[in-house]
Protein backbone atom coordinates (compact mmCIF):
# COMPACT_ATOMS: atom_id res chain seq x y z
CA UNK A 1 0.00 0.00 0.00
CA UNK A 2 1.95 3.23 -1.12
CA UNK A 3 2.11 5.74 1.95
CA UNK A 4 -0.58 8.59 1.54
CA UNK A 5 -2.80 6.11 -0.60
CA UNK A 6 -6.60 7.00 0.37
CA UNK A 7 -7.71 3.61 0.68
CA UNK A 8 -11.54 3.17 -1.56
CA UNK A 9 -14.71 1.47 0.79
CA UNK A 10 -14.29 -1.88 -1.58
CA UNK A 11 -10.45 -2.32 -0.72
CA UNK A 12 -10.94 -1.71 3.21
CA UNK A 13 -12.39 -5.21 4.14
CA UNK A 14 -9.22 -7.02 1.96
CA UNK A 15 -7.10 -4.32 3.78
CA UNK A 16 -8.52 -5.27 7.20
CA UNK A 17 -7.51 -9.22 6.83
CA UNK A 18 -4.82 -8.81 5.35
CA UNK A 19 -3.40 -6.21 8.29
CA UNK A 20 -4.19 -8.95 10.68
CA UNK A 21 -2.17 -11.59 8.39
CA UNK A 22 0.99 -9.96 8.06
CA UNK A 23 0.99 -8.81 11.35
CA UNK A 24 1.10 -5.16 10.19
CA UNK A 25 0.83 -3.35 13.39
CA UNK A 26 4.04 -1.26 12.36
CA UNK A 27 1.61 0.88 9.91
CA UNK A 28 -1.76 1.09 11.53
CA UNK A 29 -1.95 4.49 10.17
CA UNK A 30 -2.70 3.58 6.83
CA UNK A 31 -6.31 1.56 8.15
CA UNK A 32 -6.84 3.42 11.28
CA UNK A 33 -8.00 6.71 11.71
CA UNK A 34 -7.07 7.50 15.64
CA UNK A 35 -5.92 4.05 17.38
CA UNK A 36 -6.01 6.06 21.09
CA UNK A 37 -9.26 7.47 20.75
CA UNK A 38 -11.18 5.34 18.46
CA UNK A 39 -13.52 2.95 20.05
CA UNK A 40 -13.54 -1.01 19.15
CA UNK A 41 -16.82 -2.43 20.85
CA UNK A 42 -16.80 -6.60 21.24
CA UNK A 43 -20.20 -8.31 21.75
CA UNK A 44 -20.65 -10.44 24.99
CA UNK A 45 -21.40 -9.62 28.63
CA UNK A 46 -18.49 -8.17 30.29
CA UNK A 47 -18.92 -10.00 33.48
CA UNK A 48 -18.45 -13.35 32.15
CA UNK A 49 -16.25 -12.70 29.28
CA UNK A 50 -14.10 -9.75 30.19
CA UNK A 51 -13.28 -8.73 26.41
CA UNK A 52 -16.35 -7.67 25.94
CA UNK A 53 -17.38 -3.57 25.54
CA UNK A 54 -15.89 -1.18 24.60
CA UNK A 55 -11.89 -0.48 24.57
CA UNK A 56 -9.81 1.97 21.96
CA UNK A 57 -8.76 0.04 19.03
CA UNK A 58 -5.17 0.47 20.28
CA UNK A 59 -5.74 -1.21 23.58
CA UNK A 60 -7.71 -4.59 20.76
CA UNK A 61 -4.46 -3.97 18.68
CA UNK A 62 -2.18 -4.24 21.75
CA UNK A 63 -4.40 -7.70 22.37
CA UNK A 64 -4.31 -9.43 18.79
CA UNK A 65 -0.69 -8.37 18.79
CA UNK A 66 0.45 -10.36 21.85
CA UNK A 67 -1.88 -13.60 20.21
CA UNK A 68 -0.44 -13.38 17.33
CA UNK A 69 3.32 -12.91 18.52
CA UNK A 70 2.66 -16.64 20.43
CA UNK A 71 0.58 -18.74 17.48
CA UNK A 72 2.35 -20.83 15.14
CA UNK A 73 -0.34 -20.66 12.55
CA UNK A 74 -2.85 -17.73 12.26
CA UNK A 75 -4.84 -16.80 9.29
CA UNK A 76 -8.01 -14.93 8.62
CA UNK A 77 -10.04 -15.19 5.94
CA UNK A 78 -13.03 -12.90 4.31
CA UNK A 79 -15.72 -14.75 3.73
CA UNK A 80 -18.53 -12.10 2.71
CA UNK A 81 -18.96 -8.35 2.86
CA UNK A 82 -21.55 -5.50 2.40
CA UNK A 83 -20.63 -2.10 1.66
CA UNK A 84 -23.07 0.69 2.58
CA UNK A 85 -21.29 3.44 0.65
CA UNK A 86 -23.22 6.41 1.51
CA UNK A 87 -22.68 6.24 5.12
CA UNK A 88 -19.38 4.32 4.36
CA UNK A 89 -20.38 1.74 7.10
CA UNK A 90 -18.86 -1.70 6.26
CA UNK A 91 -19.70 -5.43 7.64
CA UNK A 92 -16.97 -7.83 7.36
CA UNK A 93 -17.11 -11.29 7.95
CA UNK A 94 -14.00 -13.32 8.37
CA UNK A 95 -12.85 -16.85 9.94
CA UNK A 96 -9.87 -17.31 11.89
CA UNK A 97 -7.62 -20.66 12.23
CA UNK A 98 -4.81 -20.63 14.88
CA UNK A 99 -2.68 -22.32 16.57
CA UNK A 100 0.11 -21.93 19.63
CA UNK A 101 0.40 -21.19 22.85
CA UNK A 102 0.77 -25.28 23.72
CA UNK A 103 -2.77 -25.60 22.31
CA UNK A 104 -3.81 -29.22 21.48
CA UNK A 105 -6.59 -28.11 19.01
CA UNK A 106 -6.57 -25.54 16.46
CA UNK A 107 -8.57 -22.79 17.72
CA UNK A 108 -11.44 -21.85 14.13
CA UNK A 109 -14.52 -19.21 14.85
CA UNK A 110 -16.05 -16.66 12.12
CA UNK A 111 -15.97 -13.05 13.42
CA UNK A 112 -18.51 -10.28 11.88
CA UNK A 113 -16.73 -6.52 12.44
CA UNK A 114 -19.09 -3.36 11.55
CA UNK A 115 -16.95 -0.67 10.82
CA UNK A 116 -17.58 3.10 10.42
CA UNK A 117 -15.03 4.81 7.87
CA UNK A 118 -14.49 7.94 7.92
CA UNK A 119 -13.52 10.38 4.51
CA UNK A 120 -9.81 9.71 4.96
CA UNK A 121 -10.54 6.08 4.44
CA UNK A 122 -9.50 5.13 7.32
CA UNK A 123 -11.74 2.97 10.12
CA UNK A 124 -12.72 5.36 13.08
CA UNK A 125 -15.06 3.06 14.77
CA UNK A 126 -15.43 -1.33 14.78
CA UNK A 127 -18.00 -3.64 16.38
CA UNK A 128 -17.30 -7.27 16.51
CA UNK A 129 -19.69 -9.98 17.05
CA UNK A 130 -18.80 -13.59 17.30
CA UNK A 131 -18.77 -16.26 20.09
CA UNK A 132 -17.27 -15.40 22.89
CA UNK A 133 -17.76 -18.40 24.93
CA UNK A 134 -15.61 -20.49 22.46
CA UNK A 135 -12.93 -18.68 22.44
CA UNK A 136 -13.20 -18.43 26.38
CA UNK A 137 -12.79 -22.36 26.54
CA UNK A 138 -9.64 -22.26 24.24
CA UNK A 139 -8.25 -19.55 26.40
CA UNK A 140 -9.02 -22.10 29.76
CA UNK A 141 -7.66 -25.21 28.58
CA UNK A 142 -4.46 -23.38 27.51
CA UNK A 143 -2.24 -22.80 30.38
CA UNK A 144 0.02 -20.19 28.63
CA UNK A 145 -3.48 -17.97 27.36
CA UNK A 146 -4.50 -17.92 30.83
CA UNK A 147 -1.45 -15.52 32.10
CA UNK A 148 -2.23 -13.44 28.92
CA UNK A 149 -5.78 -12.62 30.22
CA UNK A 150 -4.72 -12.10 33.54
CA UNK A 151 -2.39 -9.34 32.65
CA UNK A 152 -4.93 -7.86 29.88
CA UNK A 153 -7.60 -8.45 32.36
CA UNK A 154 -6.14 -8.72 35.72
CA UNK A 155 -9.46 -7.84 37.88
CA UNK A 156 -11.73 -10.05 35.80
CA UNK A 157 -10.69 -13.30 34.30
CA UNK A 158 -10.83 -16.08 36.74
CA UNK A 159 -8.91 -19.36 36.06
CA UNK A 160 -10.89 -22.83 36.21
CA UNK A 161 -7.48 -24.55 37.65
Amino acid sequence: MEENKKLKLCEIPNAFIQFFNNKDYENKSKLFNNTETDQWWVSGDKNIYPFAGYDSIQKRLDGFQTLQNGYDKYSMTLIDQIIDYERRILLVVGKTVSMGFGMTNEYSNEYAFIMSVNEDGKICSIKEYFDPSAYLKMAQSTPSLQGIFKNFFPDSFVSRE
